[in-house]
């Protein structure tokens, strides 16, 4: 019983000890002083020099990009591709007319020969005439590749000034940016090498077989 005392006694008195239980308690967080909140002020005011300069160059790519005035480049490309699509409507034209009037001189020719190798001869030219009436069909594939083409280029363009609008400051809404026209989604080609659900030329003759 007295040793119970003792111990109780010890612990109290040493609780009584000044610092006692000085290393359970957390270290104290130091204040700020102000060179730490000149740090902080210039270490935010370099993020934000930063930010602003990338805008800045942003809007400088974007302006470089769209063009200015009469030497818009999109607008420029575009134009460029409906002048090359003009010149193969006008070439193709030229190439039909031309055929048409050589496979009307084979006809004549054939029906004016009685020897049937000379008039097998014209047939042969008639039948290479034919091959360039198919290949013509060109033209009007192409010209679909390219008008789609145009159309996703002023549909960029559009993008592009939206973007550069709000970089001025200035609220512009955006638009879906599909570039095609109203009903364009009911078509079905023209087909890329590798593109699937587009009917070959064997399918349709298999249909009037």
């Amino acid at each position: 019983m007295q040793r119970k005392v003792f111990r109780i006694e010890a612990m109290l008195a040493a609780r009584r000890q000044p610092g006692a239980g000085l290393a359970m308690r957390a270290p104290p967080i130091p204040a700020a002083t102000p060179s730490d909140n000149v740090e902080a002020l210039l270490g935010l005011k370099a993020e934000l020099a930063y930010i602003h300069e990338s805008v800045a160059h942003n809007k400088r790519e974007l302006v470089a990009m769209i063009g200015d005035g009469a030497e818009r480049r999109l607008t420029r490309a575009g134009d460029e591709l409906g002048a090359a699509v003009a010149a193969m409507r006008g070439a193709t034209d030229t190439i039909l007319g031309t055929a048409e009037a050589a496979d009307d001189s084979a006809r004549t020719l054939a029906a004016s020969l009685s020897d049937d190798f000379r008039r097998g001869l014209a047939q042969d030219i008639q039948d290479q005439i034919v091959k360039i009436y198919e290949a013509c069909n060109f033209q009007d594939i192409a010209g679909q590749h390219i008008g789609k083409v145009i159309g996703m280029l002023a549909s960029v363009e559009k993008q592009l000034d939206v973007i550069l609008a709000r970089c001025n400051g200035v609220h512009a809404a955006s638009e879906p940016m599909d570039g095609s026209a109203k009903g364009d989604g009911l078509l079905n080609g023209p087909k890329l090498t590798g593109d699937l659900g587009h009917a070959t030329q064997r399918d349709i003759d298999r249909m009037f077989a």
